[in-house]
């Protein structure tokens, strides 16, 4: 395995590569080390690597800085958002400076105005204007400036100074508007920042672009749901799957996003008809085994699939029993991973500093002694993103 050092990453601090690896706070995210293990392991340059629950897009954006053309597929807008931001971004600092100056100028006084006392304490008169402006204006599904801008506003939105343009706020999870406004009332946070927001983000945009954009291989990412996606998709030739499924019943991964996703066209609060948490385990079983089934077709009879499933039995049986029966001749190892945690999250008084992670690989019969070998005790430890 790589030694990463302090970053984590295979690559200098002062390269594109790392400067857009980190684009996108979110839960649930592949540890670096664990994903060029795997690709490294399974794979050569060339070889294509499908992610099929994608998240903000560590494994496919991995795979294609190391060589590897890959596929992101994703159900949630902030997901693909940060997926497709990374994969394919605006060619230039410019183009997105100037595209933010466009949304500067469309800002209307009404979008300056309040309409709650959540916004009244979470964001500033000129930093909720440029909020509602970005939401009317951004066609971040097709252009790639405006995704990249949409990305980039998105990721700091919901983060406190100086990392971010609101009051204090969890940058990963966004709690309802009423518990925000009781924290922030305790807090005595009963201001927000007053941050010029096309300052703060012009100088957010010059650094994610230091060191230019990353030479990636050419690779997709696609929104919505996965047994639709691959379904509609040309038969690809994968030689990995590498993935991380919704855990049952753990996370709702709609309504932790709700303040990321009204920027992108949501309704002003949580949505709990939209819950994604997974909680009907029949329900859930159907999503993963439908999921695995459809990506059977696109996956080469000589490939691997390996399956990030954390330490929760419920979600780690359903892959197991899925992939053993879509891949019969397949041979299953399995690997527990302890990973420190140094995500944001634990900065909030969320989670443990300890993750205990629980791995399984369908190896075809080519890669059966690679499998063997990356099942093998490591002393190793990750350290998650």
């Amino acid at each position: 395995m790589i030694y990463y050092g302090i970053s984590r990453l295979p690559w200098p601090a002062q390269t594109p590569q790392h400067r857009w690896y980190g684009l996108g706070r979110y839960y649930a995210m592949f540890p670096a080390p664990f994903v060029t293990s795997v690709v490294e392991r399974f794979t050569g340059p060339g070889d294509v690597v499908m992610d099929p629950f994608s998240g903000r897009g560590n494994a496919p954006f991995l795979a294609a800085a190391m060589g590897r053309p890959s596929i992101a597929i994703d159900i949630l807008p902030v997901a693909w958002l940060f997926t497709a931001a990374k994969l394919t971004p605006s060619r230039s600092a410019d183009q997105v400076i100037a595209r933010l100056r466009d949304i500067r100028r469309a800002v209307r006084s009404q979008d300056r105005k309040s309409r709650s006392r959540f916004e009244t304490m979470a964001w500033a008169p000129d930093v909720r204007g440029l909020f509602r402006a970005a939401r009317r204006e951004l066609d971040w599904k097709e252009i790639p400036t405006d995704r990249t801008l949409a990305a980039i506003i998105a990721l700091h939105m919901q983060d406190s100074i100086p990392r971010g343009l609101s009051n204090r706020f969890s940058p990963t999870v966004a709690h309802s508007p009423s518990y925000a406004v009781r924290w922030w009332t305790r807090q005595g946070l009963l201001r927000p920042p007053q941050t010029d927001p096309v300052s703060f983000l012009t100088d957010r945009v010059r650094r994610r672009y230091a060191f230019g954009i990353p030479d990636l291989a050419s690779s997709f990412t696609r929104l919505g749901d996965a047994r639709k996606e691959l379904e509609r998709m040309p038969r690809q030739n994968v030689r990995l799957l590498v993935t991380s499924p919704p855990y049952h019943d753990v996370t709702d991964y709609w309504n932790d996003q709700w303040i990321r996703l009204w920027l992108l066209g949501a309704g002003m609060c949580k949505n709990w008809k939209r819950t994604q948490k997974h909680s009907n385990l029949a329900d859930y079983r159907l999503l993963i085994r439908d999921v695995f089934v459809r990506a059977r077709r696109h996956v080469r009879e000589d490939g691997a699939v390996v399956i990030r499933c954390g330490d929760k039995p419920t979600t780690a049986d359903t892959c197991r029993k899925a992939v053993q029966s879509i891949w019969p001749s397949w041979e299953i190892f399995e690997k527990r991973t302890q990973v420190r945690r140094r995500g944001t999250a634990s900065g909030y008084g969320h989670g443990t500093k300890v993750i205990h992670e629980y791995d399984i690989v369908a190896a075809s019969p080519e890669l059966v002694h690679t499998a063997r070998s990356w099942a093998e005790p490591s002393q190793v430890e990750e350290r998650a993103a």
